[in-house]
């Protein structure tokens, strides 16, 4: 009999079963398999989570970690998502003069957000968001279920020399500020000053500011190590400075005259620590029509080489002249997980003026070893968010593209919801390997001449329109959260990778903290519909097929309708391998309100 196995063995079969159900029902057979997979706090889960995710680094509460990944797997395979902007208290007074006519300058979001378990529980999980919103700090922490906002303000915030360009967060290893969190900021006038949260709301203090910054001064970053260093790039020199630092005007450690190798006027566009002793700088070429290279410089307790040990080139040489002048304008590191013989942060993404995302190894760094193009949306990438080594996100410049690209790396993506499915499902015959990628539209209903920090309309005014510029930024918690934020012009977007079906039956998935989880399906009909955003989406052409794959537009239903009245739209007349909000924009699909294509 199976029981009577030794329970080393069971526990490696119990590994081996392909879905989380699998090992569920397992259990349930008799009492001493259910206590061999539930020892440890269900750590027979751990292996399952290593073969099925083998490259997302989750923390080692693994029933809720596989709890929670297989259902953000199964909502992205389902292009399903719920979205809500996240949207502070209002402050007490403080707003710029409202503008008369035409459209106000608002501000770009930049975000940092980060998760932890202090308590060493699944269920104590501390998430921090932090943004830029023009001068003022808007900072939100969830712990033990909850809220708490916070802003920082100084006078004359609205003013666009005091822009917050720049939020880093420090993760908790990081700092000794138990009482709060320790963020630095990089403003539009030159300065980057630390400043320290506590425990009351709106409290904050000025920490440090770092001096000696390089002329023309464009771009940092901070490493992730236990002492973090702070990269300062400006003038082709680079300045490192301890973050930590007990003085309150913190001087540079080390400042490097980087060599120029062309004779072009050129800038530093962003700098990325790749590990504490490689960093990676994208240069901008500001005259000309070459195409900028990214650099790869070593850091030594003496400061960073003045000569970079690599150098990546996006074209060959012969075809830079018709190409145009392009560059990158973001580079972010894939974390290596579950990739044997590698040392960490090998492999790293950029995203390119023309459009492109390209994907380097620093031991090949000259090539590129994969690109991922849009032949529909030609717009800059801006913004990227890699989620293991699965897939990532990309944020355009314009039409609040966010573009869904599968690394399609050999073994990155073990699983698949539909091996829970039976066999007869229909839906089995779509796996995600035979998926399309897609655009998403992030374009809320705006208001022309809103004043700063001014949420989303629920009520559209006369004078109002679709947001149609840049996804400026993204950022995620952890590589295992399903919850990912967006920064579009003043505003900054949550988006829950949830499926529709999920929501409604009550489950929760573990780490997502949704205000609607708490409502009752008998109060749905008093929550106001306008809380969650409707978007669309479409799938664009593989490569090879741009001729004959369709572009078909889908939109959003409204989540409260189709939690009430989901029994209205017959399964027949929805499609495989989406999920249940979606609508084509070309039929009616028998939905409670006939008008679901206007904008809402």
């Amino acid at each position: 009999m199976f029981q009577d196995l030794p329970v080393e063995v069971i526990r490696q079969i119990v590994g081996f079963l392909p879905t989380v159900s699998a090992i569920i029902n397992l259990s349930l057979t008799n009492r001493k398999i259910h206590s061999i997979v539930s020892a440890d706090d269900y750590g027979v889960f751990r292996k399952f989570v290593q073969r099925c995710f083998p490259t997302i680094k989750s923390p080692p509460y693994w029933k809720d970690v596989a709890r929670t990944l297989t259902s953000r797997s199964r909502a992205w395979d389902r292009r399903a998502f719920i979205a809500e902007e996240c949207c502070p208290p209002p402050d007490d007074g403080g707003y710029p003069p409202q503008t008369t006519t035409g459209f106000s300058i608002g501000y770009r979001p930049v975000i940092d957000s980060y998760e932890t378990w202090p308590a060493g529980s699944w269920a104590d999980r501390k998430e921090v968001l932090a943004w830029g919103a023009a001068g003022r700090l808007r900072l939100r922490t969830i712990e033990n279920g909850v809220t708490t906002w916070s802003s920082f303000r100084v006078p004359d915030d609205h003013r666009q020399e005091l822009d917050i360009l720049d939020v880093r967060i420090l993760r908790p290893h990081q700092h000794e500020n138990p009482g709060g969190e320790t963020i630095v900021l990089q403003r539009a006038n030159q300065e980057v000053v630390s400043i320290e949260s506590s425990s009351k709301p709106d409290a904050f203090t000025h920490k440090s500011r770092y001096t000696d910054l390089p002329d023309e001064f464009t771009c940092m970053d901070i490493s992730q190590s236990t002492e973090p260093i702070l990269a300062a790039c400006g003038d082709h020199r680079i300045n490192l400075y301890p973050v930590i630092c007990p003085d309150e005007a913190v001087r540079p450690a080390s400042s490097t005259k980087m060599e120029e190798r062309q004779n072009v006027r050129s800038r530093m566009r962003c700098v990325k620590f790749l590990s504490e002793s490689i960093v990676a700088i994208a240069n901008q070429y500001l005259e000309g029509r070459g195409c900028a290279p990214i650099h790869i410089y070593n850091i030594t307790p003496a400061g960073v080489s003045s000569t970079p040990v690599a150098e990546s080139v996006p074209f060959p040489e012969s075809s830079q002249l018709w190409m145009g002048r392009h560059s990158s304008s973001v580079i972010v590191g894939l974390d290596d997980v579950g990739t044997s013989g590698s040392r960490p942060q090998q492999l790293f993404l950029s995203g390119w003026t023309d459009g492109t995302a390209r994907l380097y190894d620093i031991r090949t760094p000259q090539r590129s070893v994969s690109e991922y193009v849009d032949p529909v949306d030609i717009g800059q990438i801006i913004s990227l968010l890699p989620i293991g080594h699965e897939r990532f996100l990309a944020g355009s410049s314009h039409n609040g593209c966010l573009k869904t690209f599968d690394f399609r790396m050999p073994g990155a993506r073990a699983y698949s919801y539909l091996d829970a499915r039976p066999a007869h499902s229909a839906d089995r015959l779509k796996g995600p390997t035979q998926q399309r990628d897609v655009n998403i539209f992030l374009t809320p209903t705006v208001n022309i001449s809103e004043r700063l920090w001014e949420p989303l309309s629920r009520h559209p005014r006369r004078r109002s329109q679709r947001y149609r510029s840049c996804v400026y930024s993204l950022s995620s918690p952890s590589p295992s959260s399903p919850t990912v934020y967006a920064g579009i012009g003043n505003h900054v977007l949550q988006l829950d990778f949830i499926s529709t079906d999920d929501f409604r039956n009550g489950y929760r998935v573990s780490g997502l903290h949704h205000p609607r989880h708490n409502i009752p399906p008998s109060a749905w009909d008093k929550v106001t519909r306008t809380q969650v955003l409707n978007f669309s989406c479409y799938e664009r052409p593989r490569e090879g097929k741009e001729s004959t794959d369709p572009l078909l537009l889908r939109k959003q239903a409204d989540l409260i309708d189709e939690l009430a009245n989901h029994n209205i739209v017959s399964d027949g007349e929805r499609e495989d391998g989406w999920d249940e909000r979606w609508r084509l924009n070309t039929k009616d699909s028998g939905f409670r309100d006939p008008d679901w294509r206007r904008a809402r």
